[in-house]
Parts: C-alpha cells; sequence; structure tokens
C-alpha cells in the first residue's frame, strides 16, 4: 500500500539537475515558454524538442513537484520530470530509457506516481528511447526548429499561402521554390512556419526534402487569412 503525500507542489524546479551517474545535463532554450528548460538526458531533451513544437502542449515545466511514499517503513521521495498541459490535461512525465521501465524501484516510483495523478485527476505517462526515437518525426522536429527563430516577410508568407490556395494539386516544398524568385528564402518561410503549424508538413512519413508535400492548416482561410 502506497501512502501517498506531496512535499511541493506548484513550483518550478523542486531540485536542480544533476549529473551524479554520469549523465549528460543542460539547458534547453524553450521558444514556447521563452526560457531555458533543465535537462538532466538526452532523452529529456529530445522530448523538449516534442513539447516546444507540439501546438496541444500549452504549457511545461521541469522537476514539477516531489511525490513521498511509504516504502519498509521509510519515506522515499520521487520528483517525475516533467508537469504538462496538453489539452487542458494535467500529465506528469517520466522519461526512461526502455531498459529501465520494469525494473523493482522504478516501477515503484512509477506506482506512486500513477496513484498520485488518479487522486487528482491527473494522468502519468513514461516516455521511453524506444517510443520517442522511433520513425522520422523526432529528426524532422529538430529540423524545423532550426528555421524557427528566422524572420519571414509578411509578403513572402502571403505569396505561400497563394501558391497553396491556388494550386490544382498537392505542391512539394521543391516546387515552390521553384516558382519564387528567392529559393533560399522560400525554404526558410516553408520550414519556418511548419515549425508553427502555420504549414502542414507530414512528419512521419519520410525526412522531409525537396519532395515533401506541403498543405494548408484548417485554420487558414483562402488568401492567407486565418
Amino acid at each position: 500500500m502506497y501512502h501517498i503525500s506531496i512535499a511541493q507542489e506548484a513550483a518550478m524546479s523542486v531540485r536542480n539537475v544533476s549529473n551524479w551517474g554520469g549523465n549528460i545535463i543542460g539547458k534547453f532554450p524553450s521558444l514556447k515558454l521563452n526560457r531555458a528548460v533543465q535537462f538532466e538526458s538526452t532523452l529529456e531533451r529530445d522530448y523538449l524538442h516534442v513539447l516546444d513544437y507540439d501546438q496541444a502542449v500549452t504549457f511545461f515545466e521541469e522537476q514539477p513537484l516531489v511525490i513521498e511514499y511509504q516504502h519498509e517503513r521509510k519515506t522515499r521521495r520521487y520528483t517525475p520530470d516533467f508537469h504538462i498541459v496538453r489539452c487542458s490535461q494535467n500529465i506528469l512525465i517520466e522519461c526512461k530509457p526502455a531498459i529501465l521501465v520494469n525494473t523493482e524501484v522504478n516501477q515503484r516510483k512509477f506506482i506512486a506516481a500513477q496513484q498520485f495523478c488518479t487522486e487528482r485527476g491527473w494522468a502519468f505517462q513514461i516516455i521511453t528511447d524506444a517510443e520517442l526515437r522511433q520513425g522520422f518525426q523526432l529528426n524532422n522536429i529538430k529540423l524545423l526548429r532550426r528555421y524557427a527563430c528566422h524572420a519571414i516577410h509578411p509578403a513572402i508568407k502571403s505569396q505561400i499561402y497563394a501558391l497553396l490556395h491556388d494550386a490544382p494539386t498537392l505542391l512539394t516544398i521543391g516546387q515552390i521554390q521553384a516558382v519564387t524568385t528567392q529559393p533560399v528564402v522560400a525554404l526558410t518561410s516553408v520550414l519556418h512556419m511548419a515549425f508553427y503549424h502555420e504549414l502542414v508538413i507530414d512528419l512521419d512519413r519520410a525526412p522531409i526534402s525537396g519532395n515533401s508535400s506541403v498543405t494548408l492548416p484548417q485554420s487558414v482561410q483562402p488568401g492567407g487569412h486565418a
């Protein structure tokens, strides 16, 4: 039986990240939060790329709270990696290599976290390397992010919207470049807009290339007006 209490709540980073086990630590410059977010593994760093891109995620914080639970008559403490809000749902996140998920000590922590979340109407989710790094999505998100801070002239954005709206068939990135006078600017603009969901590129099918199809999001109406 786990008796759960919360040591700290609604506080940002209840503990500092550390590399006592030789793990890689650092700070991720979040464009969504406009601040540096601490991470203490490459898996956490990769997951931060996804959080920053996912438009359904409206908030996230690292090392958000401490869950205390009893085991063998001793008080144990567990700090999940992230608290996120996605589609108005509070979720505690643990990033863990798949090979370590089922160890006895981690299972105790996860049971405590699940009970904590259930009592509050929250959700608890484990993100593994096997899940996060499969397929093309993560690397495509990282590519889009490289263009996220580029300034895009409104006239270029309107031109791209007009091209996509008037085209009788789907256009690829390469085709958009081919019909503009500044193909490099067009490429930069398309990738920038895709990061901010102003254009849609399938991130799961293949690595982004000149052959990737580009479409308008449903929120964009004819003429480039959202």
